[in-house]
């Protein structure tokens, strides 16, 4: 097996959003000197508003102090973390699952989660709509109105929005995977968006539904798993940007 084969796996329990976003880009920038390829799978402490790194401020109907608004490295558009499973994976450029650019990453992110919500009982698609019909971030400014390349919907209706970044050596790409209904989607969308209890009568424990997104990923990518933690340098490079970036109003409300 080569070497890019393995893998490292990271689960977080609840975290601060401010850490969470943290940890993923310090995963990402010091890649290029550990080359570790990584799925890290992590939930939120509290309710949590994220932004695309572009998108500009202010997001319509978010009621101050209930959600904590923050701001992705990653493009895209509004993204609600309540009830939820985030992934993020960190790999090379040069993996040739990923060596197509953008939409290649996309689409081989996109046949992980298949995979994995096969394995749930789910039958969903990866949907990539014209250019010509996609919504300005103005218009719709939250990621559960419309698609991008490669996003994972059931019945029409989206249920996994994702964000990427991108460097010459490697990439991130992180989103979420709604696990139950958050009192805060009729106010933010004023309709109800899709979630997994929506389609599992019992729903899971979110440690086995965890376990199924890893081995839908195994199955469409050949690869092995390592579970691991952070390294020491990536853990003081998070401690770092959650406090002097991701916790501060100069980067989350520009």
């Amino acid at each position: 097996m080569q070497q890019h084969d393995i893998w490292r796996l990271i689960t977080h329990p609840k975290l601060s959003p401010a850490m969470n976003m943290a940890i993923d880009e310090a995963i990402a920038l010091t890649f290029p000197k550990n080359k570790i390829p990584t799925l890290r799978l992590y939930r939120w402490a509290s309710p949590a508003l994220t932004l695309g790194a572009f998108q500009k401020m202010p997001i319509p109907d978010v009621e101050e102090g209930q959600l904590t608004l923050i701001r992705r490295i990653t493009g895209g558009r509004a993204l609600l973390h309540d009830n939820d499973l985030t992934y993020s994976i960190v790999a090379g450029t040069d993996d040739p699952r990923f060596s197509g650019g953008l939409k290649k990453t996309f689409f081989s992110v996109a046949a992980g989660l298949l995979a994995g919500l096969r394995q749930l009982g789910i039958h969903a698609e990866s949907v990539t709509p014209s250019r010509k019909i996609i919504p300005s971030r103005e218009s719709m400014p939250f990621c559960v109105q419309s698609f991008s390349m490669y996003e994972i919907a059931i019945s029409g209706k989206k249920i996994i929005g994702s964000a990427q970044k991108r460097w010459p050596t490697h990439f991130l790409q992180h989103g979420s995977i709604p696990l139950t209904h958050s009192v805060f989607e009729t106010r933010l969308y004023k309709e109800a968006s899709v979630v997994l209890s929506d389609f599992l009568p019992n729903l899971l424990e979110r440690s086995q539904i965890e376990k199924t997104i890893v081995a839908g990923f195994e199955t469409a990518w050949g690869i092995k798993w390592i579970e691991e933690s952070l390294t020491n340098e990536e853990n003081e490079m998070a401690q770092r940007l959650s406090l002097e970036k991701y916790q501060t109003d100069v980067w989350s409300r520009v």
